[in-house]
């Protein structure tokens, strides 16, 4: 088995928080600022678990862009021109794309969720890495869910998701009153 499968085969395995994660996030923003350069008032952030200290999870590097609205069909565009994987399920104000990559003889895996200005989707986001990066308690519950999920949801990501979700909802129905 090659390096990209092992990733592909384990994508849903818990793995400790690594202190490189932050790195890599910034390599991955260096690509896309120049991949989306085309694009004026785009925000770039790190979310999703590699975004919260000690949080552990999938290893997965989650990024939000955001841009203007009317060019969202271009960014689209653009980041699929530039390897990342257009995923056809997701909502209609956030689109989701992937990406395997190998960065230092391992393989790592991008998620990448576009959404543009004023769909609310950045301040969900944003809010619940907040949250998590402030509140050890809550991190920890989530810690020992996340283990848990991945542990009954080894292969199957929407069982996964799912198992997750209400704790999310429930800590965004918190943050966001």
């Amino acid at each position: 088995m090659n390096i990209l499968e092992k990733a592909i085969t384990e994508k849903y395995f818990f793995k400790e928080y690594s202190s490189k994660y932050p790195k890599l996030f910034l390599t991955q923003k260096r690509f896309l600022s120049k991949k989306l350069s085309s694009i004026k008032n785009k925000e770039i952030y790190h979310i999703g678990s590699t975004s919260v200290p000690n949080l552990g999870g999938k290893g997965i590097i989650d990024i939000i862009v955001v841009v203007p609205k009317k060019s969202f069909s271009k960014a689209r565009k653009l980041l699929e021109k530039a390897g990342f994987v257009y995923d056809h399920t997701m909502r209609k104000k956030r689109s989701f794309f992937y990406k395997y990559y190998v960065s230092s003889g391992s393989a790592k895996l991008v998620h990448l969720h576009l959404t543009f200005h004023g769909s609310g989707e950045i301040e969900k986001a944003l809010a619940f890495r907040n949250y998590l990066r402030a509140n050890k308690k809550t991190r920890n519950d989530y810690i020992r869910l996340k283990k848990k999920a991945s542990h009954l949801y080894s292969n199957h990501g929407k069982k996964y998701l799912k198992y997750k979700f209400s704790f999310i909802r429930g800590i965004l129905k918190n943050v966001l009153k």
